[in-house]
């Protein structure tokens, strides 16, 4: 599929005087959320529609007794890093720096590796590579790499459909290696070092140190940074080692933990159909009649996360409640890898998985031209 040639990454860079201007007022993350959703127009919360999807998955624990699927991050298991892996904190940056804008428009095929679509099919492209022989981990060889070499890394299942944005990603590949190379030893690992361990810090030097990483925007007069891959990232490297038990160093407080849904734009479609959120007749008649994609940072698209994420935050609390009542009967609840936010986001993907077509054709869908997640 044919891209547009402009750049979203060059056009976003070229604001980034402006972007980290500290000139606003600035709302981080979950404060974040909670503002837009509270100054929000076209998309609007339902408790009562929280209150049933909330009941559907605790219907589904207690109906299933082989649910540690649901406690493994983002049901990704086998593309993952395994056990006493060297490469794992690079591995798992590459992968998430280049988790974005993997769905193409409504109508169009979807890039697919191996029959799967989105956040798991570049999960097995990456996997794939790493067999392959190609140290995609490593700075060294993805600065020197050329954009040919990451289109046949990228590949999809057919000559006809492409990962979306490939020049992006391409772009910011290669400088986000320069950086780690010129200032980290040519490793993520002397990021978290500098971080201290700490989830906080390690945000912070996400978005000061890498571009790509900025995800801020403007609303209602106040910055709104919502962190999104970012926080993906480190919930990643701090699940890996969690579930190995290699590093019990991250300060993360799980029980504040966000939800990462936007690792897939369709998760919004869920929420819908379940009546969580709701659009206005505006924008569904807009996502009716139009592809066009959603700019990063303009209303609509931040109306929809802030609103998303809150819902999901909504959805944990109530989940956590009433898995607490049903505790005899679903003992996944009192076992080491219990995390309801983890829970609750793998519920969502999986929904989205194997409900994608009905999804597709009964909820409004929205494409996202970013790169920031």
């Amino acid at each position: 599929m044919a891209e547009d040639n402009s750049s979203a990454y060059d056009v976003k860079e070229s604001l980034e005087a402006e972007i980290i201007s500290s000139d606003y007022d600035v709302k981080e993350s979950l404060e974040a959320a909670k503002f837009i959703s509270e100054k929000a127009q076209d998309v609007h919360i339902d408790q009562e529609g929280i209150k049933k999807l909330t009941a559907h998955v605790i219907t589904y624990l207690r109906e299933n007794t082989d649910v540690y699927k649901l406690t493994n991050h983002c049901r990704r298991h086998a593309t993952y890093p395994s056990e006493n892996d060297s490469r794992a904190i690079n591995w798992l940056f590459v992968l998430q720096t280049l988790n974005f804008a993997l769905c193409n428009r409504k109508g169009r095929k979807q890039w697919a590796v191996d029959g799967a679509k989105g956040y798991i099919g570049l999960c097995i492209a990456i996997k794939r590579a790493i067999d392959e022989g190609k140290p995609i981990w490593d700075p060294n060889y993805y600065t020197k790499m050329t954009q040919s070499d990451l289109e046949y890394i990228l590949r999809g299942d057919d000559d006809e459909t492409s990962i979306p944005l490939i020049q992006e990603r391409f772009t910011i590949l290669r400088k986000v290696g320069e950086i780690l190379l010129d200032k980290y030893d040519g490793t993520f690992v002397e990021c978290v070092k500098a971080a201290e361990y700490d989830a906080d810090k390690l945000l912070k030097l996400l978005f000061d140190e890498f571009e790509s990483y900025r995800d801020e925007a403007e609303f209602e007069g106040l910055k709104v940074r919502l962190h999104s891959k970012a926080m993906s990232l480190i919930i990643d490297i701090w699940y890996y080692y969690k579930l190995h038990k290699f590093n019990n160093r991250f300060r993360l407080d799980t029980q504040k933990m966000m939800s990462t849904m936007f690792m897939d734009y369709r998760t919004p479609q869920v929420l819908l159909h379940f009546k969580v959120l709701r659009y206005s007749e505006m924008l569904v008649t807009r996502f009716e009649n139009s592809d066009e994609p959603l700019q990063h940072g303009s209303r609509e698209e931040l109306e929809i996360r802030g609103c998303s994420l809150i819902a999901a935050q909504k959805l944990c609390e109530e989940v956590r409640r009433e898995s607490k009542r049903y505790g005899k009967e679903i003992p996944l609840v009192k076992t080491r890898v219990f995390n309801v936010p983890i829970l609750v986001d793998n519920y969502i993907l999986g929904l989205t998985a194997y409900s994608h077509e009905e999804l597709m054709k009964r909820e409004p869908f929205h494409y996202v031209r970013s790169v920031y997640y």
